[in-house]
């Protein structure tokens, strides 16, 4: 087996190495829902936990890695039990253990408090009690000690690794972290400066500046995120509508008010969601919308949403009451004989604001058709020609090899010879002309569009209040009189007479806030879009624009962890490669076909990912991981766990490995050698090579086979933990037993049972 030595230098176990856990106590975590601790002698070498699924063996696990590693996986929260949390006073669990320490006499006492956080990661204290070395992450200690059969991808960093194996096999030399961070704060430096810059060219159009934009969009994103959150809550609870849901600040960066980087792909996402549920008849969004566009699909489906929820209102006056609330009091309905007239002026003013779309649209295209996205456009050209033709004109004396080609400075000297300074003067204004009224034009555009946009929604209303006053007309003749005047009727006027409003429905409420929310994103985003519709157009801000996104690019990759500084300096091959030796060393143990090993590991370089560069694991006829069968991958999971352990045992803190339902994905076949394998893990000599081993086991025929396997030599111990029920006030019910060693095969012990079997046979006669 490797050393923990190999590739970090020697660290000896402290006076905090673990090796073995005597007892646990669990109150009020997972499935351990009980409010007094349950005792548990763990005991012995090897401890089995047996019973059905859903009696908390897992969670027994679970509580002995949090103890240990100070590590959970997300998959298994909540941590605190349900019981706990809804309202009993004691809403936190408490993990407890009596330990057998490296050099010391005494047992020791350990003890973790957990509280679960809504809005964050769980309170676990005190923090600084765990096993892992300083120089080991609690989540690498867990994935080398504890193994989950359904959390086998966290092992193989196929999912959800926040730290790599290679980032503890590969630490960073000194000078290398200190560039890393004058990266980073260059990074950041950088940042700022852009942000000032592009602000001074932002003000100077008389528009906000991009820091203030990002600033109200944060905002305006919070307050759509928790409208929605609430709407899709109460529309479940109260109307029986399931909308996209979506879980956590999917917005946002983990605890952090910044946005994520893919906040436009996800309102996308969010848009066609609604249209699929509200508008299944609806052109679904184009897949690079932008986030204006996908903020009024999403209003659209909410439109359709208040509408569907008005007609599940009973009774006609139930719902007038509902459409009256959504509308400002000083507001005045329609009367039948404008709406035509009405609907008349909303289509010329659609007519006139595509008339106005096309007008910009044109000078947007003569903008850009002098322009040079790859160096100066006509306008720097002219300037340049105006600024240095005449000193471009006094080539020095050379031979003729070396002087420049006659057609090119024949053209330079009639292309001086124009008058440049009036034509790039003239060019300039005609510019400046076009981008002036593009921006009036864009600025009518926009006025128009939400105009227009009002104009249909409020007439969309007031159709539907008259259709709804014309259903009570034969309860209250009040209305007859109002709808035969023909004139305008104002809201305070109808609300009395239909009398008490009651109380507002509270979908409706949720429906109109997240509608709210919506109107002031889109706001923001229109104004951000003219900003940027203003400062494209100027070259200083194109270049500008153009060299500072390839230093922000730059400065991005190389404060990652894929930078190429990082990417250069990777463990030595021989590393790589003893891990592999030790990980064949476990695997040939089990009966494998041809063609597993021996296998190999790849360094997966990947920009994409943000954690760190995964090793991959391929076997000896190439094929990857999601080739194998579950049988085959569990085998190797169980290989490199045990390789990983016995190669950095003294950075994890313990001597304890966790074997959760391992047994599953072997066949009856299998069973031997993996008993064997335990066995020898177990029940080995010395500190160096034995652990103590917690074997979780689901399938009854499995645990007695392994039972069978298991039974410990003279002078080991094994218990077993048979969980037998579970109930949702007290948790699990456990029966605690030991099992009764093997005697030693030793001289006197074999002519006891040679004096056994005479007495059996002479009993017969």
């Amino acid at each position: 087996m490797m050393c923990g030595g190999l590739w970090r230098g020697v660290i000896l176990m402290d006076h905090r190495h673990v090796f073995r856990v005597k007892s646990l106590k669990i109150c009020r975590f997972r499935g351990f829902v009980n409010s007094d601790p349950v005792t548990l002698d763990t005991d012995a070498d090897v401890v089995l936990l047996a019973g059905p699924n859903g009696f908390g063996k897992t969670s027994l696990i679970d509580a002995l890695c949090l103890l240990l590693n100070g590590h959970y996986y997300e998959e298994r929260r909540p941590l605190v039990s349900c019981t706990a949390a809804g309202g009993n006073g004691l809403n936190y669990a408490q993990i407890e253990a009596i330990v057998e320490c490296n050099g010391s006499e005494n047992d020791r006492r350990r003890l973790v408090t957990v509280r679960d956080n809504q809005k964050g990661p769980p309170d676990i204290s005190p923090p600084d009690s765990f096993c892992p070395h300083h120089d080991m992450p609690k989540e690498l200690a867990a994935r080398c000690s504890f193994y989950y059969q359904d959390l086998l991808s966290k092992l193989f960093e196929e999912e959800g690794a926040q730290v790599r194996l290679l980032e503890f096999l590969r630490p960073l030399p000194k000078p290398v972290t200190v560039v890393l961070d004058a990266v980073k704060r260059a990074r950041v430096q950088w940042k700022d400066m852009v942000l000032s810059v592009l602000g001074d060219l932002a003000s100077e159009e008389g528009l906000p500046a991009e820091s203030t934009i990002n600033e109200e969009r944060k905002r305006a994103a919070a307050a759509f995120r928790d409208a929605w959150n609430e709407l899709v809550e109460i529309a479940g609870a109260e109307g029986d509508i399931k909308l996209p849901g979506r879980s956590g600040d999917w917005l946002f960066l983990i605890n952090s008010d910044n946005l994520r980087s893919g906040w436009a792909g996800e309102l996308r996402n969010l848009a066609a969601d609604c249209l699929a549920l509200l508008l299944p008849d609806r052109k679904q969004s184009a897949p690079d919308e932008k986030p204006p566009g996908s903020l009024r699909l999403i209003e659209e489906s909410l439109f359709e949403l208040r509408r569907k929820v008005i007609d599940r209102i009973s009774g006609a006056e139930e719902k007038l009451r509902s459409l009256l609330e959504d509308l400002p009091d000083d507001t005045m309905l329609l009367p039948p004989h404008a709406w035509p007239a009405e609907e008349k002026d909303i289509a010329a003013a659609l007519e006139k604001a595509t008339e106005l779309e096309a007008q910009v649209l044109l000078l947007e295209n003569l903008e850009r058709h002098f322009g040079n996205p790859g160096g100066p456009d006509l306008l720097a050209i002219l300037v340049a020609l105006r600024d240095r033709g005449g000193d471009w004109l006094k080539v020095p004396d050379a031979a003729p090899d070396f002087s420049p080609p006659p057609p090119v400075i024949a053209w330079l000297r009639e292309a001086v010879s124009h008058d440049l300074a009036g034509l790039a003067d003239q060019f300039e204004k005609w510019q400046a002309h076009v981008k002036e009224r593009r921006i009036e034009l864009l600025e009518q555009l926009l006025g128009m569009r939400k105009t227009v946009h009002n104009r249909k929604v409020f007439l969309e209303k007031c159709k539907q209040i008259y259709g709804l006053m014309q259903q009570v007309l034969r309860f209250n003749p009040h209305f007859k009189v109002l709808i035969d005047a023909g004139s305008p009727i104002s809201l305070p006027e109808l609300k009395k007479i239909l009398g008490d409003t009651g109380a507002k429905d509270h979908l409706l409420t949720a429906v109109e806030r997240v509608r709210e929310a919506v109107s002031e994103w889109i706001r923001i985003e229109e104004l951000d879009e003219k900003r940027k519709a203003a400062l494209q157009q100027r070259a200083g801000y194109m270049r500008a624009q153009e060299t500072i996104n390839s230093v922000a690019r730059a400065l991005e990759e190389e404060a990652g962890k894929n930078s190429i500084l990082n990417s250069a300096i990777l463990p030595p091959d021989d590393v790589i490669k003893k891990l592999e030796q030790t990980v064949d060393e476990i695997l040939n143990r089990f009966r494998l076909v041809d063609g597993i090993c021996p296998v190999h590991f790849k360094i997966k370089k990947d920009r994409r990912v943000k954690t760190g560069s995964p090793l991959e694991v391929y076997t000896d006829d190439n094929r990857p991981l999601g080739a194998l069968s579950t049988g085959q991958r569990a085998q190797l999971g169980l290989a490199m766990i045990l390789g990983l352990n016995y190669s950095l045992n003294r950075y994890i803190g313990h001597s304890i490995i966790a074997l959760d339902d391992v047994t599953t994905a072997f066949d009856m076949a299998q069973l031997p050698r993996t008993a064997a394998l335990i066995r020898q893990i177990a029940y080995a000599s010395g500190e160096e090579f034995g652990r103590q081993v917690f074997i979780v086991s689901h399938h009854e025929d499995l645990t007695n086979r392994l039972l069978d396997f298991l039974i410990p030599p003279e002078g080991k111990k094994m218990r077993i933990l048979n969980f037998s029920d579970w109930t949702p006030n007290n948790g699990p019910v456990i029966e605690q037993r030991e099992v009764i060693p093997g005697l030693e095969a030793s001289e006197s012990n074999r002519k006891k049972f040679v004096e056994t079997l005479k007495s059996i046979c002479l009993a017969g006669y």
